[in-house]
C-alpha cells in the first residue's frame, strides 16, 4: 500500500504539502516567541513585575476580608497595580510591614489597627482592594484609547459576588444592541 502511495506522489505534490505543513511546524515556534517577547517587554516596563511577593496573596485576603480570592488572579492583580503604579512595590513593602507588625490578619484587624489614619499606607490598602473587586486598575475612561486600566479580570471581579444568586453577568447583549434602553414591560406604564 505503502508503494502505491509513493508512485502517485509527484516531487510538485511533495513540495506542495510540505509548504502546507510549514506554517503547523512554525506555530509552536512563534507563539513561544511572541510570549517570550510579551514577557521580555512586561519585565522592561516593569521592573519586578514577575516577583510577586510571597506575602500578596495573604495581605489581599487580610485586606479584602475574602479567604477565597483566586490564587491564579493573584500575579495578575500584581502586574496591574505595578503597570498602573510604578512606585508600587516600595509602598506595598511599607504596608505589608506595617501589618505584620501589628499583627493584622483579617479586616477587622486592619478597621481596629489604626492604619486608616496613615494616609500613605491607607491608599496602598484601598489600592489592593479595589483592584480585587473591580478586576482592574485605573479609572475607566469614555471612549478612550489612551490611559486605560489595566485588566485583570471580569467575570472573577468581587464586584459580582454580593448579587450572584440573582445578577446574570453582563457579558453580552442579551437582548439584542441598546436592549437596556427600554424599560422592562414589568416596569412600563401607559
Amino acid at each position: 500500500m505503502a508503494g502505491l502511495l509513493m508512485v502517485n506522489t509527484t516531487r510538485r505534490g511533495f513540495l506542495g504539502c510540505g509548504v502546507a505543513a510549514l506554517p503547523f511546524l512554525a506555530f509552536p515556534a512563534l507563539t513561544r516567541a511572541a510570549s517570550e517577547a510579551r514577557s521580555d517587554a512586561l519585565s522592561e516596563a516593569l521592573p519586578g513585575a514577575g516577583a510577586c511577593p510571597p506575602d500578596f496573596h495573604a495581605v489581599s485576603m487580610a485586606l479584602t476580608g475574602h479567604e477565597d480570592l483566586d490564587e491564579a488572579l493573584v500575579p495578575r492583580v500584581w502586574v496591574a497595580l505595578l503597570a498602573r503604579h510604578p512606585e508600587f512595590p516600595a509602598r506595598y513593602r511599607l504596608l505589608a510591614e506595617a501589618m505584620r507588625q501589628r499583627g493584622i490578619h483579617r479586616s477587622q484587624d486592619y478597621a481596629a489597627s489604626g492604619l486608616r489614619a496613615e494616609k500613605a499606607l491607607h491608599e496602598v490598602s484601598v489600592e489592593i482592594v479595589a483592584a480585587w473587586y473591580l478586576g482592574r486598575v485605573g479609572p475607566m475612561l469614555p471612549r478612550s484609547e489612551a490611559g486605560t486600566p489595566a485588566f485583570i479580570t471580569y467575570e472573577g471581579a468581587m464586584m459580582w459576588r454580593p448579587t450572584s444568586d440573582v445578577t446574570v453577568l453582563p457579558t453580552y447583549a442579551r437582548g439584542g444592541p441598546g436592549f437596556w434602553a427600554q424599560p422592562p414591560l414589568s416596569l412600563e406604564t401607559d
